[in-house]
């Protein structure tokens, strides 16, 4: 038999309180990152609310700091003003299905009239990054995306997201702009 859980006493710094963390987040930050994604200020600022202004405390704070760190990788790569996303990548109006998938809007049954379920986030994810792990077209490639963009929209806007980066970077890696 195991010995008993011993629970080790609760000290300050375990974990921070949710105003410490609320407190650090700076949506304007996140908004300038995906202003060439989001071109439309209304939209990009709907969708930074939803990766983190919602959701759980240490979601947003991970999000939030994930996506601006990978925001000042691009940056050291591409001075600002100068990043061309993948037109697949923007929003829900540009770009080929066949590049990128849109982020689902997952809304519940009752406030969507019959046979209106296709509603999306103004984000799409480029695929070619996943590509690089899981063959285009391939049963693998869509469990990746799947992963990705399952969940909450928390979960599924900062996943496209940093995967928007994660493109641009690699791209330029390539040699591409």
């Amino acid at each position: 038999m195991p010995p008993p859980h011993r629970h080790r006493p609760h000290r300050p710094l375990d974990r921070a309180p949710a105003s410490a963390v609320a407190s650090l987040i700076r949506p304007e930050a996140v908004e300038r990152l995906l202003t060439p994604w989001i071109p439309d200020a209304e939209e990009r600022a709907f969708v930074v609310r939803c990766m983190i202004g919602e959701g759980p405390i240490h979601h947003r704070g991970a999000s939030y700091a994930l996506l601006l760190l990978l925001g000042q990788l691009l940056e050291r790569v591409d001075p600002p003003g100068t990043l061309e996303p993948q037109p697949a990548s923007i929003g829900h109006d540009g770009g080929s299905a066949a590049d990128s998938t849109p982020v689902p809007l997952r809304l519940p049954p009752h406030t969507t009239p019959r046979g209106d379920g296709d509603h999306h986030y103004p984000l799409r994810m480029p695929t070619a990054p996943l590509e690089r792990i899981a063959p285009k077209g391939s049963p693998e490639l869509a469990v990746l995306v799947d992963c990705l963009l399952d969940g909450p929209p928390h979960h599924a806007l900062a996943n496209a997201a940093m995967v928007c980066l994660l493109d641009a970077l690699l791209r330029r890696a390539d040699g591409g702009a």
